[in-house]
């Protein structure tokens, strides 16, 4: 299973007490839409893939809006984008709205299941944003951990430490 995107990532993450962007579905009304850039002043648009896609970002399909007309025009465009991603080629189906949210640090975390260690491997890097694969390899860490005994609180904050996390971020993501 792979789950990508705030759609379903922002549910994930109010289940465990985590804050995340307030984030509407291909669904939403306009109405809908307005209140969200009422509330936020910005918001992204992103089209919705199944599965991971890499690099949306470099490749032009995310949105931004700061107006209703604005926020339609950029569904009209991203709602069946296609993304080219090497060899890859996806098909988007709907967009997301996803508030702008003021940050002064943007986290990367993932879970997948790494063949390198033939376990699920937590990946996180407090440098975040859509380009992760530009980073230098010691600001990214990738720790294997036993899906049996769940991931602990030492093992995220041994990897943040690791990597010299900011210490204000430490607590609230261990």
């Amino acid at each position: 299973m792979q789950v990508t995107g705030m759609l379903t990532g922002a549910r994930l993450l109010a289940h465990v007490g985590f804050p995340a962007s307030e984030v509407l579905g291909p669904d939403a009304t306009e109405d809908q839409i307005q209140a969200l850039i009422d509330r936020h002043k910005l918001i992204f648009i992103k089209p919705l893939f199944r599965g991971g896609v890499g690099k949306k970002g470099e490749a032009g399909l995310i949105g931004r809006a700061r107006d209703l007309k604005t926020a339609l025009a950029e569904k009209e465009r991203l709602y069946f984008a296609e993304h080219r991603h090497g060899n890859a080629v996806a098909k988007s189906n709907g967009v997301t709205f996803e508030a702008g949210v003021p940050a002064e640090h943007e986290v990367y975390f993932a879970i997948s299941d790494d063949t390198r260690f033939r376990a699920p491997t937590m990946t996180i890097t407090h440098r975040g944003g859509v380009d992760i694969e530009e980073l230098d390899k010691t600001e990214i860490t990738s720790v294997p951990f036993d899906a049996l005994t769940e991931l602990k609180a030492f093992v995220v904050a041994n990897a943040l430490t690791q990597i010299d996390a900011p210490k204000e971020i430490t607590s609230p993501l261990v």
